[in-house]
């Protein structure tokens, strides 16, 4: 036998009435395979530190934590539930050594280090599906500062910029005449 611990996000999208119908499901689940359960934390709705597809485009989760003794082959079926039930957004099992750490309450999250602009600022562009990057039009290499424009493209001018859309300056095209005045 090992010591476990199970950590589910639930989607908060299914009900405040229904966590602990799902809580007590994982429960009822490990206690069938023979799992001895020690603990069952529940951490509430916590901010997720980022969203996917995968997560549905929540932004936020319903933590439980389950730390229970059981054999290795307890974990298949209920690994299996957990990866088809639509309401469980993401699920890790870890080993323990040692003996089991409570953390029965998590801190505030008003107190907890608020994410850096930068980090506000990627997330809310990839949000409205465009690339992370600097607002004012600038461009930026790896390093932070800026580019240079390249001069070696072709199309553009010897400044950088896009040639005139009616040639190159200087030169007549086919048919034009030049004025008296020069």
């Amino acid at each position: 036998m090992r010591k476990y611990e199970l950590v589910c996000i639930f989607d908060p999208q299914v009900g405040e009435n229904r966590f602990e119908e799902m809580v007590a499901k994982y429960e009822g689940q490990l206690k069938a395979g023979g799992a001895e359960v020690a603990n069952i934390d529940r951490w509430g709705i916590r901010q997720l530190a980022y969203t996917s597809p995968g997560l549905r485009k929540r932004r936020q989760g319903y933590f439980v934590l389950y730390q229970f003794v059981a054999e290795p082959t307890v974990m298949v079926p209920v690994e299996g539930e957990l990866r088809m039930d639509e309401a469980v957004l993401r699920h890790l099992v870890m080993a323990v050594e040692g003996e089991f750490l409570r953390v029965p309450e998590l801190a505030p999250e008003s107190i907890l280090e608020p994410r850096p602009p930068a980090f506000r600022d990627r997330d809310r562009d990839r949000d409205r599906g465009g690339r992370p990057g600097r607002r004012d039009g600038r461009d930026e290499g790896r390093d932070g500062r800026p580019r240079e424009p390249r001069r070696d493209r072709p199309g553009q001018g010897p400044d950088g910029a896009a040639p005139v859309a009616g040639g190159i300056e200087g030169v007549q095209e086919a048919g034009e005449e030049e004025d008296a005045e020069g």
